[in-house]
């Protein structure tokens, strides 16, 4: 959180006109001094965790209201959805409803008047009223939904079916496209044929102008096996596997700015290979223009408002047990991409254990981690001296009103 600095002076008017161009000049170095004093001061805190929050059982998805005054955290083991006050970083509120089978993310439309809960071991997405925090209604229809996205316009949500509830889990090979004001499934795009190697689509994001989606397929996880298919939203036509060469890609954003993709290769969900890299799309040519190491098993990702910024989970967890029983998580950490330059920045941010989904607060300001074996949501503030591009605004706004002032007062 910045500091800012008050200034308050008293003129002499007895100085003539060359004594007060001077003072003028020391008045506005004064606020420039403070500015940055202020700002290094509070800078100590900046990309850390400041605070730790307690939520169900294995948390996973995160979603933020437009506000960046509430969040709603999908408990994917707990069958249930926390409700975080961000103000004061507690739990107000846990919904339950017999319609959660595996919450696995949420997304808000853009009204912000409703969520939309994706049960990732069941065939349905719930619906939640976000004036009342009650489940009002579900979706049919879908097969291990893991993944929405909703239209600017907020009619239409395409949901991807990694398979779970009909098929096995990772045999799903479909996109449904949602009617919201229905609800209803009205089609399904499919991503390939319904046999091996299944696509296995995984998550999937929208472009700001709401005119593709970017569907993440993982494929079997061995190294470049995984693809990225594009639908367009206004036929619901696929370009299947458009883009080839990533390992097990688990999760994917798109810059605000519409014209890079970051992708996490999360690699094997055997733990052979593991993945330790994020790919780089450029939407405007559909290609992979770098590929970035990590740590072990990048999983979340998002990205600051400003496109300056990419924050990256590293899971860091593998399974002692064939059947997935026994969960080792080592240290969990998130990554700082500059976006610019695509290179790992400084610090690398420790969190709590098997870190999963990233969120970021539509204001800017804070990152929230959730930590799927540690039952908690990390909270890390975002705003440095790193990132000038979101300092200079709030700069040039004290230093324009210091210059008012002081001419007001005949400086």
């Amino acid at each position: 959180m910045l500091c800012c600095a008050r200034i308050s002076c008293c003129v002499d008017f007895r100085y003539p006109i060359s004594s007060r161009l001077m003072m003028k000049k020391l008045a506005v170095c004064a606020i420039v001094f403070l500015f940055l004093a202020s700002s290094l001061f509070c800078a100590t805190k900046q990309n850390q965790v400041t605070a730790t929050i307690a939520v169900g059982l294995n948390p996973q998805g995160i979603a933020i209201t437009y506000d960046s005054r509430f969040a709603y955290v999908a408990n994917n083991n707990g069958n249930s959805v926390s409700v975080l006050d961000l103000t004061t970083n507690t739990v107000v509120q846990t919904i339950t409803d017999v319609s959660f089978n595996q919450p696995y993310t949420i997304t808000i439309n853009p009204a912000g008047t409703k969520a939309y809960v994706t049960n990732s071991n069941g065939e349905t997405v719930t619906i939640i009223d976000l004036a009342t925090n009650l489940v009002t209604g579900t979706i049919s229809g879908f097969d291990g939904p893991s993944g929405c996205v909703i239209t600017p316009d907020g009619n239409y949500a395409y949901v991807n079916n990694y398979g779970g509830a009909i098929v096995q889990s990772g045999y799903g090979v479909t996109v449904s496209v949602v009617d919201l004001n229905t609800p209803a499934i009205v089609a399904t795009v499919a991503l390939g044929p319904p046999a091996p190697p299944y696509v296995a689509p995984a998550a999937l994001a929208i472009t700001p102008d709401g005119a593709y989606v970017y569907v993440v397929n993982y494929v079997t996880g061995d190294t470049g096996t995984g693809t990225i298919s594009i639908i367009r939203t206004s036929n619901n036509t696929a370009q299947l596997n458009a883009i080839t060469g990533f390992s097990g890609p688990f999760a994917i954003a798109i810059t605000p700015d519409g014209q890079y993709a970051y992708i996490t290769n999360f690699g094997s969900n055997n733990f052979a290979p593991i993945g330790t890299t994020v790919s780089v799309v450029s939407l405007s040519s559909n290609t992979i223009v770098a590929t970035i190491p990590l740590g072990i098993q990048p999983a979340g990702v998002a990205i600051t408002p400003y496109s300056s910024y990419a924050y990256v989970s590293n899971y860091n967890t593998l399974y002692e047990e064939p059947d997935f029983g026994d969960l080792t998580a080592g240290e969990g950490t998130v990554n700082i991409i500059n976006t610019k330059t695509n290179k790992v920045v400084s610090p690398t941010i420790q969190v709590d254990l098997s870190p999963g989904a990233v969120a970021i607060s539509p204001n800017g300001r804070f990152a929230y981690v959730s930590n799927y074996t540690s039952n908690t949501v990390s909270v890390i503030p975002l705003l440095g001296l790193y990132d000038l591009n979101r300092l200079q605004p709030l700069y040039y706004q004290q230093l324009n009103e210091t210059i008012t002032t002081s001419e007001q007062a005949g400086l």
